[in-house]
């Protein structure tokens, strides 16, 4: 493990994500490394680099999302200058303020040889320019077509108040995807073979479904108004809609938003085989990968739509052509692969 890397994306992590200086306190919780999803690696090496830095840190561990945190536990949070989640917890109502007056930081690292390699050393500035300027290009564009290999087709306009879509209330280390898109306005249909998952904001059992052959789900203005496909599949989701939006008391048929990948240092993985809901809360970040919010009309909702190889085009021009971003057809996103290095090593010619 290169220990110049691990210093450089612990700089990026706590000086240009969380914005701390000396003296600031933070905590930093962790979630137990026996539930499979973070190593204590990475807490550890965080909590030093800060510490080296003259930031006052310590430590809390947590167990999965479904236990239940006590009102101490979210004083306490309250009474630090930031917060640093290497915990599912950390992404629970993550478009919500929920009362917190301390910066919230959720990382989707997990790992100090994740830490170590592109996914935490790219600069989080620039992270954070690709990313304004492809919700810009999206903005500014009128119709938005999405499209699959499956079949997928759907279309839509840019409403003009998708600029006040709430984004998360939580910074995300490092910014895996665009702002979420309003889908009210989309209509088409949607092709799944792979699973529907959690988004992982509320926990509920179980918390994916396999879809054994094709769904086609059709949309009408950001609703879902009929499931096609095999008999099983469909009863199957209809079952799982109906189980999650009566657990939450929530709107079953809602589509609220969308929005792709934009890390290509994400890592992809087989966890589909043996944890669906991890392997979705994995890839999400990947440009190959684009994901609806679908049952409950707020983001992130509550069961994810991963869409594999998409294609979306803006104006009739592909800002995703077959999973891949196409950052170098466009003039603002190619300046950015132009003036910085760094960046065009990572994004290479897309």
């Amino acid at each position: 493990m290169n220990d110049k890397n691990l210093s450089k994306a612990a700089h990026n992590l706590l000086i240009d994500c969380a914005g701390l200086t000396q003296s600031d306190s933070l905590l930093i919780v962790r979630e137990q490394e026996s539930l499979g999803w973070y190593k204590d690696d990475i807490s550890e090496y965080i909590l030093k680099s800060a510490k080296e830095i003259g930031i006052n840190a310590s430590l809390h561990e947590v167990g999965p999302p479904e236990i239940s945190q006590s009102k101490d536990f979210f004083e306490k949070l309250n009474q630090f200058n930031c917060v640093i989640f290497f915990a599912r917890l950390g992404d629970q109502n993550r478009f919500e303020e929920k009362g917190f007056t301390t910066k919230r930081v959720m990382s989707y690292v997990r790992d100090c040889n994740s830490l170590a390699s592109i996914f935490g050393t790219l600069d989080y500035n620039l992270n954070i320019l690709v990313k304004d300027e492809i919700d810009k290009l999206i903005q500014d564009s009128n119709k938005v077509k999405i499209s699959c290999p499956l079949g997928t087709n759907l279309t839509g306009d840019i409403i003009l108040d998708n600029s006040a879509t709430k984004e998360v209330s939580v910074l995300r280390f490092p910014i895996l995807v665009t702002k979420p898109v309003a889908a009210r306005s989309f209509s088409g249909k949607v092709v799944l073979n792979n699973y529907l998952t959690s988004t992982g904001s509320r926990v509920y059992k179980p918390n994916f479904i396999k879809i054994k052959s094709e769904a086609t789900i059709l949309i009408e203005n950001g609703k879902i108004t009929d499931i096609q496909g095999n008999p099983e599949d469909v009863n199957n989701i209809y079952s799982h809609y109906n189980f999650v939006s009566q657990k939450f008391s929530i709107d079953k048929n809602a589509v609220h938003s969308w929005h792709p990948g934009i890390h290509p240092g994400t890592e992809d993985n087989n966890f589909y085989r043996h944890d669906p809901d991890k392997w979705s809360n994995t890839v999400f970040g990947q440009p190959k990968y684009l994901h609806f919010h679908t049952c409950g009309n707020y983001a992130p909702g509550e069961i994810c739509w991963m869409i594999p190889n998409h294609t979306i085009l803006i104006d009739a021009k592909p800002l995703w052509k077959n999973g891949k971003l196409m950052l170098k057809d466009f003039e603002q996103t190619k300046n950015l692969l132009k003036k910085y290095p760094s960046l065009r090593k990572v994004f290479g010619e897309n």
